[in-house]
């Protein structure tokens, strides 16, 4: 199914009644598909179908005045999976385009803490040594160092710095909250920035150190939310807010963002 495929759905006469219009278009609204928050915006127009597409992060539909704001959002639940299939391949289309590869060198750049930072080789160096203010990495390596030489050199250090980082953040915003979490791990997985067990283990990947600090937050709320709702209901949604009430300033920079660019 095309990504601008026109989904031909109901007629008028099975809808009751005529829309009122004054509140409808325009505005940016949320609904969970597949315990995901998406938003999505409405256009009325004269046509005679509801159309949607997927579009800059964001769904976006055209329908008649007569179909409610109830009955689009059963039509989008019932394509649900089409339009998550949809947004995943957006997303990794955006990230590509965003992210561009590392160049594992002396003069290469990584993201750290949100900031692009500067690779400098130096084999006189006796430490990693990371200045925030001249976005700089000092490696000792020497200049002829293979790229898998400054890479493994680079994420190990980086690695060290999760444990402390991940850690403080997810102390800072547990107590803050009330909430008590039982262990909490470094993850190295590839396919998700967090996780949380029923019993309370929190494992929080350390890939998230590339991100500015309200991403991380969001990340670690989110885990947290899970010690009180494992599912990603409108419940679920709400811990986070009471959690992290600017979570989606910080969810909306990592969505789609693979873990390995």
């Amino acid at each position: 199914m095309s990504l601008f495929e026109q989904l031909a759905l109901f007629a008028p006469t099975l809808f009751g009644g005529r829309h009122d219009d004054s509140q409808s278009a325009g505005r940016v609204r949320r609904l969970v598909l597949e315990g995901e928050v998406f938003e999505w915006t409405l256009t009325r127009s004269p046509r005679k179908t509801v159309g949607m597409i997927v579009s800059q992060g964001r769904i976006a539909v055209r329908a008649p005045r007569w179909v409610t704001i109830e009955e689009i959002e059963r039509i989008l639940q019932s394509k649900s999976r089409w339009l998550c299939t949809r947004m995943r391949e957006w997303r990794t289309q955006e990230a590509a385009r965003v992210a561009p590869e590392v160049q594992w060198a002396d003069g290469g750049h990584v993201e750290f803490l949100g900031a692009r930072v500067t690779l400098v080789l130096n084999p006189s160096a006796r430490q990693v040594e990371h200045s925030p203010a001249g976005r700089t990495l000092c490696i000792p390596l020497p200049l002829q160092a293979s790229p898998e030489q400054v890479k493994d050199r680079v994420e190990g250090w980086i690695q060290q710095q999760a444990k402390q980082v991940l850690k403080d953040r997810l102390d800072l915003l547990s107590t803050q909250a009330g909430l008590r979490y039982r262990h909490f791990a470094l993850s190295y997985a590839k396919t998700r920035w967090g996780s949380c067990t029923q019993d309370g283990v929190i494992r929080l990947n350390w890939r998230l150190m590339r991100f500015s600090l309200p991403v991380i937050d969001y990340v670690v709320a989110h885990e947290l939310a899970h010690l009180r709702a494992m599912d990603h209901s409108p419940d679920f949604w709400q811990e986070v807010a009471k959690i992290l009430p600017s979570f989606e300033a910080g969810r909306d920079q990592i969505k789609g963002i693979p873990l390995e660019p």
